[in-house]
């Protein structure tokens, strides 16, 4: 075929699925996979089936804001230069900046609602579809834990920490329960959002789901045992985290072997590997790569970490990480067949979670034991936390050093360094403040109180819901 029978093809293809688009439009804007009238219980499940995508890498901001990353493909003196960007506000934790000005749209905001209108519509419509009730209560619980974990990540970034002291004080989000796109969504108080999480992660609603699954885009078992324990545990309800992020572990309690990094001298991680979940990315199927980490975070690597010590200039490397963030000591990854789990759930990082959970209640041996069952097979020869305690046994607070360096070079990549520390800074004997150092471009700080923790709702919801207020 020659280019000139090529232009015309493009061309029709394109007014054809202008003409798709326009016809979407009396359907909510859902576009599911394959062709749909979402009038019956296979196209409805349809819905579930998605390969999500947030469009903005933890890296971009919350990464940024916790310090573990510098950015990606961020060079620091040029945005130390801009003195009016996000970027800016972040990278030097200027609170001056108005950011709410700034951020017109967010695509991460965006596409969290858009899914959460996938799983209303599935909601809304199944009851009226014939099939059988088993099945329908399978997939509507599905949408249900999704809708929850949706809303979760979403409060979490845009609000503040929950505390049960102030959470009926503050605000939270809108938690969005219908498909009338003509309704305003009230943001609801912190608290309320949490009740509204709480309701659709239920132990009922988790009892409903499959035992497992080997789609990772769909809620099984151990996924809603997860999201229950990690909204407890954000919620410092750390007793019950922990039962409940056990019986996610009993599901599938699946821990990545880096081992074998030794001899391939490269790490290589598929999202779809069974240690993920749910799946959650950002656009690309590869992460962290081209994140840049901050001084501090390398510092946190353990001696003999297979990815630092194997994998050489596909790992994180130096010369990669000083020509695109313009500074000496900065680490750049650089793998391209690595995708761990941006915005979604691992078992990894669930036994880290139950590790601070068992530590927090007082099983301080039983919590290190759990991170020691993911560091021995992260680290060459690694020294067990567990033998130190057996030979000076360890307070909480110094139980929780040995494994807050480790998780956080676990979470590198994901959201959960940020949530962390947001948590952490609403308590009294874990709040810090952050000291960032960017050698011959300055040291900046970072209070535990500052409002940078809490990201902007973007103009262009704010400018459509006049309850949509700003939490900081």
């Amino acid at each position: 075929m020659t280019i000139k029978h090529i232009k015309p093809l493009i061309l029709s293809s394109l007014v054809l699925f202008s003409a798709f688009l326009t016809g979407c439009e009396s359907k909510l804007d859902i576009i599911p996979k394959g062709e749909t009238t979402l009038d019956n219980i296979e196209d409805l499940e349809l819905l579930l089936n998605q390969e999500y995508s947030f469009g903005v890498s933890p890296a971009a901001d919350i990464s940024l804001i916790c310090n573990e990353s510098t950015g990606s493909f961020v060079s620091i003196p040029e945005v130390i230069a801009s003195k009016n960007s996000l970027n800016n506000a972040y990278l030097t934790y200027n609170e001056s900046i108005d950011r709410k000005m700034l951020c017109q749209n967010d695509e991460r905001y965006s596409a969290i609602y858009r899914y959460v209108n996938f799983m209303n519509t599935i909601l809304t419509k199944i009851d009226g579809v014939a099939g059988t009730e088993e099945r329908k209560s399978e997939i509507k619980a599905k949408a249900r834990i999704m809708r929850a974990y949706l809303h979760w990540l979403c409060v979490c970034i845009h609000a503040r920490q929950y505390d049960s002291s102030w959470a009926e004080k503050e605000g939270g989000i809108a938690y969005v329960e219908d498909i009338d796109n003509n309704k305003v969504k009230q943001k609801i108080s912190l608290a309320a959002t949490y009740e509204k999480i709480l309701e659709d992660c239920s132990e009922g609603i988790i009892a409903l789901l499959p035992v497992n699954n080997s789609d990772i885009s769909q809620a099984d078992r151990a996924f809603g045992f997860a999201v229950r324990g990690k909204v407890l545990m954000q919620m410092k309800r750390y007793g019950e985290a922990a039962e409940m992020l056990t019986k996610a572990l009993e599901i599938n309690g699946a821990i990545e072997d880096r081992s074998y990094i030794k001899n391939e001298g490269e790490w290589m991680l598929q999202r779809t590997v069974s240690n993920h979940f749910v799946w959650i990315g950002y656009g690309v199927n590869v992460s962290p790569t081209t994140e840049t980490i901050s001084l501090e975070t390398n510092s946190k690597f353990e001696k003999n970490d297979y990815v630092i010590k194997y994998c050489g200039a596909t790992g994180w490397d130096y010369g990669m990480g000083k020509m695109y963030s313009g500074l000496e000591g900065i680490r750049m990854y650089m793998g391209w067949n690595t995708c761990n789990n941006p915005y979604g759930i691992t078992s990894d990082i669930l036994y880290y979670d139950l590790a601070e959970c068992l530590i927090r209640t007082g099983e301080i041996r039983e919590g290190l034991a759990k991170a020691d069952m993911v560091r021995k097979l992260r680290i060459e020869n690694y020294s067990p936390f567990t033998r130190i305690h057996d030979l000076f046994p360890l307070s909480e607070k110094a139980a929780m050093a040995l494994i807050q360096p480790a998780k956080w070079i676990e979470c590198i990549g994901t959201y959960q360094n940020f949530f962390d520390c947001k948590r952490w800074n609403s308590e009294e004997d874990y709040r810090t403040e952050i000291s960032r150092d960017l050698k011959e471009y300055g040291t900046y700080t970072l209070s535990p109180d500052s409002p940078l923790w809490i990201l902007p709702f973007p103009a262009s919801a704010t400018r459509h819901n006049p309850t949509l207020t700003q939490n900081y």
